[in-house]
C-alpha cells in the first residue's frame, strides 16, 4: 500500500476499532530535514533513502514530505472509492478530514489541520525508518531516541535564486514568496511549541550553497550511522 495516507487512516481506525495490539518497540529511527525557504530537501530526502536502503537487511526507509502527501491526497480525490469501500459509515467523516488537510482549498492557519499534521508525523516518526522533511518535525520528533536532526540552510542570495529558477518568478515576487512562507513556518511552529519542547539541538547543519547533493548525502549518511540508525533488522509484517 503505498498511499501514505491510505496507511495513515488504516492505522487510526485499527486503534480506533481497537482490534489490533500495539506494538511497543523503540520509536524510531527518523531522520527529520529543517530547511530554511529555498532549501528545498525533498530530492536529498529521496536519494538519502534510496542510499540507505542499500543497508541490508534493514526495513525500507520512506520519505514523508508535502509534494508526496499533496501527491497521495490528490489520488485519493481522483480515486476515492479505493479507500471508501472499506470505510463504516462514521468513518468516512475521518477521510474527508484528511483531504480537507491537504486539498487546494485548505486553509493553512486552520488549528485542527495543523493537528492532524501533526499526528501524522508522530505516527510516522514512531513507526521508523523513515525520512521526514519540514512541518517541524525535528520538534514533533524530540523525545525519539534514535533520531537526527538536519538543518539545510544557504545563502539570501542562493536561495532567492532557487526559488527563481523553481517556480519561474522574477525576483521580487520570490523574495515575496519567501517571506510569505517564513511567516507561515513560524506560525506552524508556534502552534506545536505549545506542547512539544523547542529546545531542539540539530546534529548537523549543512550550507547548501556550499556543498553539493552527494556530499550533503555522505555526513548525512555518516550521522545516521554513528547515531545507530542503520542497524540492520528484520521488516515488520504490517497488516492493512
Amino acid at each position: 500500500m503505498n498511499n501514505i495516507l491510505i496507511v495513515y487512516l488504516s492505522k487510526r481506525l485499527r486503534q480506533k476499532n481497537n482490534k489490533y495490539p500495539t506494538v511497543n518497540d523503540q520509536p524510531g529511527p527518523v531522520i527529520c530535514i529543517s530547511r530554511e525557504v529555498g532549501c528545498g530537501g525533498f530530492n536529498i530526502a529521496q536519494k538519502l533513502a534510496t542510499e540507505l536502503d542499500k543497508h541490508g537487511n534493514c526495513k525500507k526507509w520512506r520519505v514523508l514530505s508535502k509534494e508526496i502527501l499533496e501527491g497521495n491526497a490528490l489520488q485519493l480525490i481522483r480515486e476515492p472509492n479505493q479507500l471508501r469501500s472499506y470505510l463504516n459509515e462514521g468513518d468516512k467523516g475521518l477521510y474527508d478530514e484528511i483531504l480537507n488537510a491537504f486539498g487546494e482549498k485548505r486553509n493553512k492557519r486552520s488549528l485542527k489541520i495543523n493537528q492532524i499534521f501533526n499526528d501524522l508525523i508522530t505516527s510516522f516518526a514512531s513507526d521508523g525508518h523513515c525520512i521526514i522533511v519540514g512541518r517541524g518535525s525535528h520538534i514533533i520528533s524530540i523525545d525519539i531516541e534514535k533520531s537526527v536532526f538536519i538543518k539545510l540552510i544557504g545563502s539570501y542570495e542562493w536561495r532567492v535564486k532557487q526559488i527563481m529558477e523553481k517556480n519561474n518568478l522574477n525576483r521580487r515576487e520570490a523574495e515575496d514568496f519567501m517571506e510569505e512562507t517564513e511567516n507561515e513556518q513560524q506560525y506552524y511552529l508556534k502552534q506545536i511549541v505549545d506542547e512539544n519542547n523547542n529546545d531542539v539541538e540539530f546534529d548537523l547543519i549543512i550550507n547548501l550553497s556550499k556543498m553539493n547533493t552527494t556530499e550533503v548525502i555522505d555526513f548525512i549518511k555518516f550521522a545516521a550511522q554513528t547515531k545507530g540508525l542503520l542497524v540492520s533488522v528484520k521488516s515488520k509484517v504490517e497488516v492493512f
